[in-house]
């Protein structure tokens, strides 16, 4: 498990190379829909990190109180979109193949974070942890299950500080080049 999460940010980088290569997205329309999927993504991460002070208190407030992994779902999302945007009908096996091993890959890599991220937290955070993680679910929203145990507010300086402005500019910057592409069948 170490292994997969020591190379998650090289082998996120290769698979981003590689996507950039292969994709050609389909239509308009259908990057259209990628955007939106991206952009929601974007927001669910930005969101949640208006709140995460990591590893010095439970996040109980925002998405905190619906799923453990918010950042992940997040995650997620921008994924699909970026995969979303290679659909066309027949799909190409190039297509194929990369959205294969996104799936595979965001859930083996991780599940291994959310793992190990878990353990971590309830080493350092103790009895908080334990109780928050009983309540709430890691990746399925459930409304409500976070009574009683405290309530935060959003704060746009820690959104700074865990300086997720930087999943938007990349998404924003990785959607034009999508878009010059599309437009100019380069």
């Amino acid at each position: 498990m170490r292994g997969i999460l020591r190379f998650r940010v090289p082998l996120g980088f290769a698979f981003a190379f590689w996507y950039l290569f292969i994709v050609r997205p389909a239509s308009a329309q259908v990057l259209a829909l990628a955007a939106a999927l991206i952009l929601f993504g974007c927001a669910i991460r930005s969101w949640a990190a208006g709140y995460l002070l990591k590893g010095k208190r439970v996040a109980v407030g925002g998405p905190y109180a619906y799923i453990r992994n918010p950042l992940y779902v997040g995650s997620f999302m921008i994924g699909t979109g970026f995969c979303a945007a290679l659909w066309d009908w027949p799909l190409p096996l190039s297509a194929l193949v990369l959205i294969v091993a996104f799936v595979l890959g965001f859930g083996i890599v991780y599940r291994a974070k959310a793992l190990a991220e878990g353990k971590e937290l309830e080493a350092s955070l103790g009895e908080p942890y334990r109780l928050y993680a009983q309540r709430v679910p890691p990746f399925l929203p459930q409304y409500g299950r976070v009574s009683g145990l405290g309530a935060q507010r959003f704060s746009w300086e820690i959104y700074r500080r865990n300086r997720e402005y930087e999943c938007l500019i990349g998404s924003a910057a990785l959607l034009a080049f999508l878009f010059w592409r599309a437009n100019f069948n380069v």
